[in-house]
């Protein structure tokens, strides 16, 4: 049984988390500048059956949202989604260059090195939901991941 609980811890540690029917890999975020109050959220995510991603939250933010990216009128514009689907064994890459989870209003800063918190909800056809708990790596901020151009 130890075995097993220092299985886990390690799979865990290693940025990847397992929820039953979903798996969540290499999720991070970078380290926020100061005075920034947002950060966008990668990691890559794969169902085992046809499932949407209807809620994220992060005790590390007021609030956090599912964003894609679409280019209008030769800008790049950031859009909060409803649901963001997830087809049957299909790795999805979300990624701060197209869809991605997005921190809004964070309580401090994220800080290269330490960790932050997120819940992933994802719901299946039969309506059953379930809930991922990741713990994503925080980078070093290493080029400008300034949002104030972009348009919600």
């Amino acid at each position: 049984m130890k075995r097993f609980y220092l299985a886990m811890m390690l799979c865990l540690m290693a940025g990847q988390s397992y929820a039953g029917e979903v798996t969540v890999s290499s999720a991070w975020a970078r380290a926020t500048a100061p005075g920034q109050d947002s950060a966008a959220v990668s990691m890559q995510i794969t169902s085992r059956k046809d499932a949407n991603i209807v809620a994220v939250s992060s005790p590390a933010s007021a609030s956090a949202e599912i964003h894609s990216m679409v280019h209008e009128n030769g800008m790049m514009k950031m859009r909060a989604l409803d649901a963001l689907p997830l087809k049957a064994k299909q790795e999805v890459a979300l990624g701060s260059d197209g869809n991605h989870l997005m921190l809004i209003g964070l309580k401090k800063p994220l800080n290269a090195g330490e960790r932050v918190a997120l819940s992933v909800t994802v719901q299946f056809a039969d309506k059953r939901k379930e809930k991922v708990e990741v713990n994503a790596e925080i980078k070093p901020l290493t080029e400008s991941h300034d949002h104030s151009h972009m348009h919600h």
